[in-house]
């Protein structure tokens, strides 16, 4: 079930996901469909700012939020296959095979490993694979995320972004150039920081397989865009190498100068890799 219509001068798609909960996405430029998801606790239209003047010049942008972000509707399970539902019936209420493009978040694997799923190729910026951190890495990204939990809390939002933004640089997966793009997204999207934190909580109580497990990859057989920054974290950089090592058409290009933001910091070099790539695989 879906509905693509206008609203003054937005334009925006609903579908509805397996459990009943309506979930929307503003739509922008035109050419072949292009769904675009959230990264972190943002919506979709604010993670993809930067980019969208580029993409819309040559696709029709479907900036889809999952359930509770942006026009969307909410419900308290928020497990991934959930999530992994609310992209697959939005990108069947298309239509037509659609291009996905990723940063950071890896829900769309569970949506392309799916036989028959209509999804042509996939762009992603450096997908988070936790266990390609190392022990210390991953010690100081749980205490990070202990520390945003508790001034979520207790309210203080506000505090709650600065935090992720301050530690993250502490641990040196945002770099010097990423802080000041980082501090401007997390905090536009700090009322989203509870629903963040449950959607990780229930990942991790999840018993799907988790989308950075080799047998899902393996099962993602569409051509796959790995970006990375030249300068980003060793851990975010061996995650692409795992994605790349897992899927069985992946493509890894590097967006020189940049960091885990480069979808901010240089939106033009990584809007001509996506638009390059999904060309080239006929989205």
């Amino acid at each position: 079930m879906s509905n693509h219509r206008s609203s003054g001068n937005e334009r925006v798609h609903r579908a509805v996901s397996a459990d009943g909960t309506e979930i929307v996405g503003r739509v922008q430029g035109q050419g072949p469909p292009l769904v675009l998801l959230p990264a972190g606790p943002a919506d979709s239209a604010t993670t993809w700012e930067p980019l969208l003047a580029a993409l819309g010049d040559r696709f029709t942008c479907y900036l889809l939020d999952t359930r509770g972000r942006g026009l969307s509707a909410d419900h308290p399970d928020r497990r991934p296959e959930r999530l992994a539902e609310d992209v697959t019936s939005f990108v069947e209420s298309i239509g037509e095979p659609v291009g996905l493009v990723s940063w950071g978040d890896l829900v769309w694997a569970h949506v392309a490993a799916q036989d028959h799923a209509p999804v042509a190729a996939v762009a992603a910026y450096e997908p988070v694979v936790p266990e390609a951190a190392s022990e210390p890495d991953a010690a100081a990204v749980a205490e990070l995320f202990g520390r945003v939990g508790q001034l979520a809390a207790e309210g203080r939002l506000a505090d709650a972004a600065r935090a992720l933004v301050e530690g993250a640089g502490a641990i040196g997966v945002y770099t010097a150039t990423d802080l000041a793009s980082a501090t401007d997204l997390w905090s536009a999207s700090a009322s989203n920081i509870p629903l963040f934190l449950q959607e990780l909580q229930q990942a991790g109580e999840s018993e799907m397989p988790s989308p950075t497990d080799p047998t899902v990859l393996a099962r993602v057989t569409v051509p796959v865009l790995l970006l990375q920054g030249s300068g980003s974290h060793p851990w975010l950089r061996d995650g692409v190498g795992h994605v790349a090592a897992h899927v069985a058409d992946p493509r890894v290009r590097e967006i020189d100068g940049a960091g885990h933001f480069g979808p901010y910091t240089h939106p033009d070099a990584v809007a001509d890799e996506v638009t390059r790539f999904l060309t080239a695989a006929h989205v």
